[in-house]
């Protein structure tokens, strides 16, 4: 369901606002690989906001641009059949004299080829509700991102840290109904953490989201616009008018736990632990002053997550994880409260890995293997359709990383993916192989440069494809 790619977006990658080269050259591990944005404390395993005066201890200035490609015939009814984005961030990190600051901006571009009749951004995001009109065109999304975040020490060993984001993105399809999509996010959080000493530190934090998308449909020539709120995939009723709007309004808070506790020099532990509430409404107007509430739904979240780095000897670091989460929602008709959808989503994981630099010749190495079971049950009572799953995934990830020259990197990683059953587009024995490959150049006196480059080919049980490829640099400027 989209709704999880949604939710991962906010929460898992608001550390990170774009991939890390390095880490993506590799294979994407996240296991055993000692990185600057995979450091086993409260902001990367945790993200908590108020440990950046610790992980981010200098002045630097990232500027990326990336580059994202997908398509293929592995998609569902109301996907695009291509999906292009195209983006450019500005993230900066000063030192100040009372704590640090990190700001960022990011302008993106995507454009959806062959959009089938969906008007609203993303239409599988959990819920029952959608509008559509009767045509298949090109959607083009734009607009930028913003935000801080702001950490200091306020009394001995208390850290205090705020982060606010914003961002704004029309969207605008082609053809008829020439439908307009306007979607703003506002999230922030308030974090705390606090160090009883260097080898154990907590930390908690206060997320909320407001999150709105607004729809209109407008005919430019003598003809009503025809649109259809959909409730299920099989009812919907038509309204017809010179303009039809409709409105997704959500409200999110999310509340985080963390721990990290050293109880060996070469041993590091991270707890963490979560629960998320929110609640979107459908919307459409109704007289000039006020809306009609259409439909209601409730989302609910929480987990918990494990992850151990031990270090038996120098150059060698083996890594393990575990963590488990608890997806579930449901929705209704707001005039006759009748419940007409309602899932859950649970997964189990664990996970391990190894890492090790060689002495003889400048070669890292990674390899890991993840492991879990799926679980999940939909009961979608307007459309008389249940389902239960409980299938098993795992996944493989080797990476390599050459210092062919004095500071300057060759990088290069596999990954080999495979779920029992794909709950974001519903297929069985999903498979997913990709490759990766990138580059390092760390010998300039005030500049760093990162690379990388990948290719996925992700495939179900009846043949279906998609492929995906992504590139990105990274100019990194020290002392700006």
């Amino acid at each position: 369901m989209k709704r999880l790619l949604i939710l991962f977006i906010v929460f898992a990658t608001q550390v990170a606002f774009t991939q890390n080269e390095r880490i993506a050259a590799l294979g994407n591990p996240t296991i055993a690989l000692k990185d600057f944005d995979l450091d086993l404390n409260l902001y990367d395993f945790g993200n908590n906001y108020a440990w950046l005066i610790e992980d981010h201890t200098f002045d630097v200035l990232y500027i990326r641009p990336k580059i994202n490609f997908q398509s293929g015939d592995y998609r569902r009814f109301y996907d695009a059949e291509k999906n292009s984005i195209y983006s450019l961030s500005f993230d900066g990190t000063k030192i100040l004299k009372d704590g640090a600051f990190r700001g960022y901006v990011i302008y993106e571009i995507e454009n959806r080829k062959n959009v089938n009749r969906a008007l609203s951004r993303y239409p599988y995001n959990g819920i029952p509700f959608r509008m559509t009109d009767t045509t298949t065109g090109d959607f083009l999304y734009n607009g930028p991102r913003v935000g801080f975040q702001y950490s200091f020490i306020p009394l001995k060993n208390f850290y205090l840290g705020f982060d606010l984001n914003y961002q704004i993105v029309d969207g605008l399809k082609n053809i008829y109904s020439r439908a307009k999509s306007l979607w703003r996010n506002i999230d922030g959080s308030i974090n705390l953490a606090y160090k009883f000493s260097n080898d154990f530190v907590v930390g908690g934090k206060l997320t909320m989201l407001d999150n709105k998308e607004s729809i209109e449909a407008k005919s430019e020539d003598l003809f009503d616009a025809e649109i259809f709120n959909y409730r299920g995939d099989t009812f919907a009723f038509r309204r017809r008018s010179q303009t039809v709007e409709q409105t997704y309004r959500e409200k999110l808070n999310r509340y985080d736990l963390a721990a990290i506790i050293s109880p060996l020099e070469n041993l590091n532990i991270g707890l963490k632990g979560n629960y998320l509430n929110s609640n979107l409404k459908t919307q459409f107007p109704y007289g000039t002053l006020k809306e009609y509430e259409e439909g209601h739904t409730v989302f609910e979240d929480y987990g918990t997550a494990l992850k151990v780095h031990y270090s038996p000897i120098r150059n060698l670091l083996f890594g393990f994880e575990g963590g488990f989460d608890n997806y579930s929602s449901w929705s209704r008709v707001s005039e006759t409260a009748l419940m007409i959808w309602k899932w859950n989503i649970q997964t189990i994981s664990i996970g391990s890995g190894i890492s090790y630099k060689f002495n003889s010749f400048p070669l890292i190495s990674i390899f890991e293997i993840k492991s879990g079971i799926v679980k999940s049950d939909s009961s979608k009572y307007i459309d008389n359709y249940f389902s239960n799953y409980k299938e098993p995934f795992y996944s493989l990830t080797f990476g390599f990383e050459f210092e062919i020259l004095t500071k300057a990197f060759l990088r290069a990683g596999y990954s080999f993916n495979k779920l029992g059953f794909d709950v974001v587009r519903g297929s069985k024995d999903v498979k997913s192989n990709s490759i990766s490959a990138g580059f390092g150049l760390y010998n300039f006196n005030s500049l760093q440069i990162d690379f990388y480059i990948s290719y996925s080919i992700q495939s179900n049980s009846i043949s279906q494809k998609n492929k995906f490829l992504n590139s990105q640099l990274n100019l990194k400027i020290f002392n700006y």
